[in-house]
């Protein structure tokens, strides 16, 4: 493994993923400046998964023909326009130009996951993938903490604090990044095109398509907790931003120690397979566990199984699905693979909303583990079909 490019891609999408942290937990409050509705800002968190979801294939393919180097630093300066848009924006609509054009440039973690690709061997792989995981735990972790200080000055300084970090980035990719693939070789390779068709064809090699299922369906599973744990925590204990806060703040963290410590150690004990199988199984505890605790403080011991749920799922899966395609195929099959992410995180929300207010509180977490045991049958099942 070639420690100093990993680490060079760890710090990237670090930087990359802090500005985004910072930003994201304070837009409905930017949102409501300008008189949104609660379906205005629901659907302003939408529009940037949407956009990423068409993005992500996308900007894998033109990496994997044009280079990582050059989409990255293009994307990331994208990012940049998008955050200075909106700590500039006087109205709704220049809002939501501004995670539209986020969204599109936020399909650059294809790009991300296919240069790991590029600088891991097989037996190294998922280590890489959960570095990346990693890096997004630590954004997440300190980008919102970042953002609600610099708020206290105005909600626009935390946007333009973004766009110096989205600029540092691009720095540190142009100075401290070597590119990967050679654009010679890609360039005289045959071009795959971007279509329904090409998406089937990568839905039908094993076992491509099984893992884009499970990622999808993890991806749909977590937006079902994540959209409705804070309704669910003020509903049952009365919680409030600071205690939740505090509970995210542990997800967080731990989500980190598991791609970080926790999964390298895993992979020299099991195979990548049965690493999948036991984040499923981790996954639906924490899911069903939620709203069967008695006290606020088992909270602690239900949310400690979701960070290996996530922590250990999706670079497991992103690891399988590399190992699968020839390296000129890296960047779209892990474009496709998020934009199956992407898509589990648009109606995810929507589907535990509408659980959530129509069959009460605690029945969108058991639907959420419910999805996620079938998928766990689903996916031993057919991944072991052909091994």
């Amino acid at each position: 493994m070639k420690n100093k490019s990993l680490l060079t891609i760890f710090l990237i999408v670090f930087i990359d993923l802090l500005g985004f942290g910072i930003i994201l937990p304070l837009l409905p409050y930017i949102a409501e400046i300008y008189q949104a509705t609660p379906f205005q800002i629901g659907l302003l968190t939408a529009v940037y998964s949407f956009f990423q979801l068409i993005a992500s294939p996308i900007l894998g393919r033109l990496s994997d023909r044009y280079g990582r180097k050059k989409l990255l630093i293009i994307s990331q300066l994208g990012s940049a326009i998008g955050y200075l848009i909106l700590g500039l924006a006087g109205n709704l609509p220049l809002l939501f130009l501004s995670r539209i054009i986020d969204g599109i440039t936020g399909g650059n973690i294809s790009i991300a996951q296919a240069y790991i690709a590029d600088v891991t061997t097989k037996k190294d792989r998922a280590k890489g993938m959960g570095m990346i995981g990693a890096a997004f735990g630590l954004g997440f972790i300190f980008g919102p903490a970042i953002g609600g200080f610099l708020s206290k000055f105005s909600f626009s300084t935390p946007a333009y604090f973004a766009t110096a970090i989205s600029l540092l980035s691009v720095f540190a990719t142009i100075f401290f990044l070597k590119e990967t693939v050679d654009e010679k070789k890609a360039m005289v390779s045959p071009k795959t095109k971007l279509n329904f068709k090409e998406f089937k064809r990568v839905l039908s090699i094993y076992p491509i398509g099984i893992l884009i299922v499970v990622f999808f369906i993890v991806n749909l599973a977590s937006s079902i907790q994540q959209g409705n744990f804070a309704l669910w925590t003020q509903k049952t204990f009365n919680y409030g931003p600071a205690q939740n806060g505090w509970l995210f703040a542990y997800i967080g963290i731990l989500a980190v120690l598991v791609q970080l410590k926790v999964l390298p150690f895993l992979i020299k004990k099991f195979s990548e397979k049965n690493i999948l199988y036991i984040s499923l199984i981790c996954l639906f505890l924490g899911l069903v566990l939620i709203p069967l605790i008695p006290t606020p403080n088992f909270l602690y011991i239900s949310l400690f199984f979701l960070p290996f749920g996530y922590g250990l799922s999706n670079p497991t899966i992103q690891a399988l699905a590399s190992e699968n395609v020839p390296k000129e195929e890296y960047g779209g099959t892990l474009g496709f693979l998020q934009s199956a992410g992407s898509f589990g995180r648009i109606i995810g929300p929507i589907i535990g909303g509408v659980v959530f207010e129509f069959f009460g509180k605690d029945n969108a977490f058991y639907l959420a583990g419910f999805i996620v045991l079938v998928i766990l049958v689903y996916s031993k099942l057919n991944l072991n079909e052909k091994t």
